[in-house]
């Protein structure tokens, strides 16, 4: 007998043991999708090419030197990981004669200065090769005019830490990008724009700022004071000089009426014509675009934020609760096909049963649910933070009404075509600008912000940069454009062709900054040579 069972019982341990080795890899993947990083990326490590062939630089720093170096030489990365450069130093800013006296330095030792907060345009927009960079965020004071509506703020504050004091007085933003990690001065740099459609970029929403020139002087810029350095600074990359400070409009913290609604794609436009579009009611409004196999790129959800006619108690703040579990979401779509059918199947039956409101920040159990302004636009994304190798890039189209669905049929051939790892499509408004001098919204506009997903590889590198000169032609042959934060993967050509008003900027910059101090990647690729 005891002959007769011992292969079944070796069977049965093998299988066991095969059994508890899966459970041990689902389980360590799971780990590993689910869990924050304990450290910081080594791009280099995971991708050496990435890295930029100048020489890190080595400088002795003589005693009686003013400039403070937080960092000497070395190299600097952006939120890409695909763009490590060396830099000759990065200069701790806390007052306004830091600032100068590096500028100061850098005439002295002949070096380009970029002005960098948290870094994260991924196209080496805060820094170049050799240059010495100014860490702003440091430099984040903050006061409150709030009779007036006004905040007076440096540019090194983040959103984060201006929405919690604006909260407290009942205030908010009107406008900045959908993630509050960013600072002031960056998104002044790009003239970003969030989910508050009205007004879109937050250019139309500052009503002066103060800017030291590359010669220490500092002059205050407005719609009616020094009008072309207001319009060039905002949206001009850091390039005419160093945003130091600045009033932005803010607005009262109020209660919305979230609902959300699925649509076809192409009815998408008409919707917002109808329901959203010079409505005054609607305080906060975004699409998203499937990306599920079973409805890729063809479904469209809108979240719409009416304002409530409830008398309601605002509740303060919240930190999002579901890092963990988005976390492990997220990571699971960028797998395949199954990981993103996943996510948008939760997203779409699943979330709205567990917590009515996104962020689980419901101020009513009725069946509307109630949420804030300001909790809507507090969000830090901790979720995108992860320990795989790979890196998320971000891509932005802005689009004419009527050629909405051209672009997302564009998209989608082009996507798959390539074989580019598309992991969401945000669909947002921005009016048109006539602010600034480099203007991405010529009317207005629907924006779309891609959210691609790649391993640290060249060749994935490749496939992406294949993409996005794709779009970039699908876009300006509709009569879009597309946003300049982002990596340096277009040519001169296809640059004018989508910003015939670079060249006239390029002019102003060298009109304020004669002795050509403020540069940064961008400009070294694209600027006169």
């Amino acid at each position: 007998m005891k002959k007769t069972h011992a292969p079944r019982s070796r069977k049965l341990r093998y299988v066991l043991f095969l059994s508890a080795a899966c459970a041990l890899l689902v389980a360590k993947k799971i780990y590993d999708f689910a869990v924050p990083p304990y450290e910081a990326k080594d791009c280099t490590f995971a991708y050496p090419e990435a890295t930029d062939t100048t020489k890190e630089t080595t400088i002795t720093m003589l005693p009686e030197s003013p400039v403070v170096f937080e960092q000497e030489g070395g190299v600097i990365n952006d939120a890409s990981c695909l763009n490590q450069t060396a830099v000759y130093g990065i200069v701790d800013v806390q007052s306004e004669d830091d600032i100068k006296n590096a500028l100061f330095f850098a005439q002295e030792n002949d070096l380009k200065v970029t002005a960098a907060g948290q870094r994260h345009s991924m196209g080496g927009q805060s820094f170049t090769a050799g240059g010495l960079v100014l860490n702003m965020k440091t430099f984040n004071e903050m006061t409150l005019d709030k009779e007036n509506k006004v905040l007076h703020v440096q540019t090194g504050a983040l959103w984060q830490d201006v929405q919690e004091l604006l909260d407290k007085e009942g205030l908010s933003v009107k406008a900045m990008q959908s993630i509050n990690i960013f600072t002031v001065g960056g998104t002044l740099s790009v003239n970003a724009h969030g989910i508050a459609h009205d007004p879109g970029p937050i250019a139309p929403t500052v009503r002066s700022l103060r800017i030291m020139l590359s010669d220490g002087t500092i002059k205050t810029a407005s719609p009616t004071e020094n009008e072309d350095l207001f319009r060039a600074a905002l949206g001009g990359y850091g390039l005419v000089g160093v945003i130091l400070d600045v009033d932005l409009d803010v607005v009262d913290n109020e209660a919305y009426e979230l609902s959300s609604e699925y649509m076809d794609y192409t009815e998408f436009a008409d919707y917002y014509a109808q329901h959203v579009e010079g409505n005054k009611d609607v305080g906060l409004f975004y699409g998203r675009l499937s990306v599920s196999p079973l409805s890729y790129l063809t479904e469209a959800v809108v979240h719409v934020y009416k304002k409530t006619e409830e008398e309601v108690e605002i509740p303060v703040l919240q930190p999002d609760q579901h890092d963990t579990i988005n976390r492990f979401i997220i990571n699971f779509s960028k797998t395949g096909s199954i990981g993103r059918w996943f996510r948008w199947t939760l997203e779409k039956y699943v979330e709205p049963s567990v917590h009515r409101c996104s962020r689980n920040q419901a101020m009513s159990q009725k069946e509307v649910c109630l949420v804030s302004r300001n909790q809507e636009m507090y969000d830090s994304m901790g979720y995108l933070k992860n320990r795989l190798e790979d890196t998320d890039i971000l891509q932005e189209y802005f689009i004419p009404h009527d050629q909405m669905a051209a672009f997302v049929d564009g998209l989608r051939s082009t996507v798959q075509k390539n074989g580019a790892n598309l992991l969401n499509v945000t669909i947002r408004i921005v009016s048109k600008d006539t602010v600034t001098s480099l203007p991405y919204a010529k009317e207005d506009m629907f924006a779309f912000v891609l959210y691609f997903n790649q391993k640290l590889s060249v060749e994935e590198s490749k496939t992406l940069q294949q993409t996005t000169v794709d779009l970039i032609d699908v876009a300006t042959n509709l009569g879009g454009t597309y946003y300049l934060p982002y990596q340096l993967y277009y040519s001169p050509e296809e640059l004018r062709a989508a910003y015939p008003e670079i060249d006239a900027f390029f002019a102003q910059k060298q009109s304020f900054d004669p002795l050509g101090l403020f540069s940064n990647k961008f400009y070294q690729k694209y600027g006169p040579q």
